[in-house]
């Protein structure tokens, strides 16, 4: 009579035990991405662009993956065009959306037959993919206004000297 008592106390322990895992334990969890450096993301991507997802586009795809066009608002890395189609998962919990109303950034990798893809693992913020990789904008430009203004300094420095005038400031000593 004790062993029986012994096993299903056991089993009532085992039991309470599972239950207590179930109810505590974490649920499962959807598409599991690596949290890594948009800027490491970004040197391993082979195109990294910023735009909207506008819909599904026509084309054979495989088992499991769908075509999806993507309007490139600006382009940060590789040479894609304006209108450009990706390949995306279908039928995952790391499936794209067929269409955002907001500009999303897509890291996107070639596939073996040259084909970019791209799934919810390669979207990052537009505005930090823009910053991790875009160019300065205004460079050139830039370095013209800084020699300008440097020759208009020069130029009222010498004109300056050239008239020997010199501020009257407080506690300046005299000539």
């Amino acid at each position: 009579m004790g062993t029986a008592r012994a096993a299903r106390l056991l089993v009532a322990l085992a039991g309470a035990l599972s239950l207590v895992a179930v109810a505590t334990g974490q649920g499962a969890q959807a598409c599991v991405c690596a949290n890594e450096p948009i800027e490491d993301r970004l040197a391993r991507a082979d195109a990294a662009v910023v735009g909207r997802i506008v819909g599904p586009a026509d084309g054979r795809t495989g088992a499991g993956s769908r075509l999806l066009r993507v309007d490139v608002e600006q382009r940060v890395k590789g040479d894609v065009p304006s209108d450009l189609v990706i390949r995306a998962p279908s039928g995952t919990d790391c499936d794209l959306p067929e269409r955002t109303d907001k500009s999303v950034g897509l890291l996107l990798t070639k596939d073996t037959d040259g084909m970019l893809l791209g799934n919810l693992c390669s979207t990052a913020g537009p505005g930090e993919l823009v910053v991790a990789g875009g160019a300065p904008r205004g460079g050139p430009i830039k370095v013209v206004i800084g020699f300008a203004i440097l020759a208009l300094v020069v130029l009222w420095s010498f004109r300056r000297l050239k008239r020997g005038s010199r501020p009257d400031l407080p506690g300046a000593p005299r000539p």
